[in-house]
């Protein structure tokens, strides 16, 4: 078998413990059912050979045709049993192993740092967790058994050849290792291909991802052709690859077949030549018992190929799947602190990413209670700073700290518990109002719920809807306006009621008018909170307490809105630039 095969089965054993003992049962009851399998020929040869030879003056155990019978009946009846509880155990020990092994890896993904899922196409996990697992399940469910009891039998046989029939398993000792050599010189091709296919799926699964989700746009631009044509391409790609792992898959194991079967064809022969030319006895009935035993054992190896090949795709996933096992996770503390005030400060703090620097060596504090407000040009790092409040990430160097306390220490649960984040992409699920507003808080009653649709001006269109605020919202919101996307949002923080609100752009994309309710619900939200608040408009914020201006990942000026201009800084420009704007 392939190192990367043994690897692979040996790593999802290391990653899980349930389900082991009784998998590893189930293989040995599959072993035992194959064993048996052979018993009822050698049983019927070993009866016509005494029967032929005349032996009645040999002690026999059996001795009459219902003797015979009734060991077949046993044997078969053992061999029921064995192939039950083999099925039993095998299927039910693979299934618990699988599913520990499903959870791990939801639960490893669960704890990645948010970042890492965001910069991440969502096609490439939903592949991962539902194609790639499946895969890595069928190794243990149908391969790995068929695998092992097609070649255990076949072994023993040979072995127990070696002492009765020393020429019929020299012939099998040749003729298996050139099978497998077949199946060798293969395997880096099938690798390489299947590596090739793998990325060439991704990028497939992007594309069409990309083509579904961008679709309206599309239409408008009269651009569907062009993609389609893309996905047309990307589509012959993926099918090409597609064939290069059939012909490295597919090909190896019919090289395997036909030289067992040519191995058959050659035993067949080889025991005709030993018979009496005119077809009398003394028959040589010790060379048909080896002939029948060994087409039995070739037949059981002719099954070896295809399941070495499917093990190598499953492979292919297992690695995948691995490579998000070893992600790095953030680090969590065994005794975490539960800050009593709300202040953030950041000590600094640098962050890079993929080799850029987007934080650099940033410091400040927002004393509990306080609006800081975060602004720069595009890409000058406004939003990585909020994202390492919420700690989507750990910085690079440097410390976050909440009440005095570095997040590392606080930890992630106990930090999403202060924090509520409102972003300017909002992120709805497709259920109703009610069910996406109480996601703050999944206990809360429906009054309290529609308590805060009343804060966040929800209740104006809410009532306006058919069916109210059991109105499902579609995939992703798509069945509301921008505007009651965001207050939606917003109620859903208002109902969490955390001592920390953290904004990006909530008013970036909308009209004046939506923009008036939005800020309206904002300033409900912000009460007696902390906030950090990234700002598009800079007439958003001129209230703040505190106006950090972030330019190359650094803070270049800080200071509120009056002291700022006073300046005649990098502020100044953008504040100046906003107005001739407008």
């Amino acid at each position: 078998m392939d190192r990367q095969i043994i690897t692979s089965i040996g790593r999802v054993f290391s990653h899980v413990s349930a389900g082991k003992q009784l998998f590893i049962i189930g293989i040995i009851f599959r072993v035992l059912e194959r064993c048996l399998s052979i018993l009822p020929l050698l049983l019927c040869v070993y009866w016509l050979y005494i029967e032929l030879n005349n032996m009645t003056g040999v002690t026999r155990l059996l001795s009459t045709p219902s003797d015979y019978l009734m060991a077949l009946g046993g044997i078969f009846l053992l061999q029921l049993i064995c192939a039950y509880f083999g099925q039993l155990k095998s299927f039910s020990g693979s299934y618990h192993l699988a599913q520990a092994y499903r959870i791990k890896a939801i639960t490893h993904f669960r704890r990645l740092p948010l970042g890492v899922i965001q910069t991440t196409h969502s096609s490439e996990f939903f592949e991962l967790m539902s194609d790639d697992i499946k895969k890595v399940e069928s190794i243990f469910s149908h391969v790995l058994p068929d695998l092992l009891s097609a070649l255990v039998v076949p072994l023993l046989g040979v072995i127990i050849l070696l002492f009765v029939a020393p020429l019929y398993a020299l012939g099998l000792c040749v003729i298996l290792p050139c099978a497998l050599w077949i199946m060798h010189i293969t395997k880096k091709k099938f690798n390489l291909a299947a590596k090739t296919k793998v990325q060439t799926y991704k990028h497939t699964s992007s594309t069409l991802t990309d083509y579904v989700e961008a679709l309206k746009t599309l239409k408008l631009f009269n651009q569907t052709h062009h993609w389609l044509a893309r996905v047309q391409k990307q589509l012959d790609i993926a099918k090409q690859h597609t064939l290069q792992v059939e012909m490295w898959g597919a090909s190896p194991v019919l090289g395997f077949r036909v030289i067992l079967n040519m191995a058959m064809v050659l035993f067949v022969i080889t025991v005709a030549l030993t018979l009496p030319e005119n077809g009398t006895p003394p028959v040589n009935v010790s060379a048909i018992v080896f002939a029948m035993l060994i087409l039995q054992l070739l037949v059981m190896l002719n099954e070896v190929a295809e399941h070495i090949s499917m093990l190598r795709i499953a492979a292919q996933s297992e690695c995948k799947v691995e490579a998000l096992l070893k992600e790095p996770s953030l680090a969590e503390p065994v005794d975490p602190i539960i800050p009593q005030t709300y202040s953030i400060e950041f000590e600094r703090v640098s962050f890079s990413y993929g080799g850029n620097t987007a934080i650099n060596n940033v410091s400040f504090y927002a004393p509990e209670g306080s609006i800081t407000a975060v602004v720069g040009e595009t890409g000058s790092g406004k939003s990585t700073l909020l994202n390492l409040c919420a700690r989507f990430f750990d910085p690079t160097s440097g410390c976050i700290k909440v009440g005095g306390a570095a997040l590392q220490e606080v930890g992630s649960h106990n930090l999403h518990n202060m924090v509520s984040m409102v972003f300017q992409d909002v992120q709805l699920i497709d259920a109703s109002i009610l069910e996406n507003i109480r996601i703050g808080k999944p206990e809360a009653t429906d009054e309290e719920v529609i308590e805060a649709c009343v804060h966040a001006h929800c209740i104006e269109f809410i009532d306006k809807l058919a069916e109210g605020i059991d109105t499902r919202v579609g995939d992703g919101g798509v069945l509301l306006s921008g505007g009651q996307r965001q207050r939606i949002a917003i109620a859903r923080a208002l109902l969490k009621d955390a001592p920390i609100v953290l904004l990006d752009e909530v008013t970036a994309s909308l009209d004046p008018i939506m923009q008036a309710d939005v800020v309206s619900a904002i300033q409900y939200l912000l009460q007696n909170r902390t906030v950090i608040t990234v700002a598009h408009r800079l007439s958003s914020i001129v209230h703040a307490d505190n106006i950090l201006v972030i330019n190359d990942g650094k803070i270049v000026e800080s200071g509120s809105h009056r002291c700022l201009l006073s300046i005649g800084g990098f502020y100044t420009r953008l504040w100046r630039a906003e107005s001739q704007a407008v």
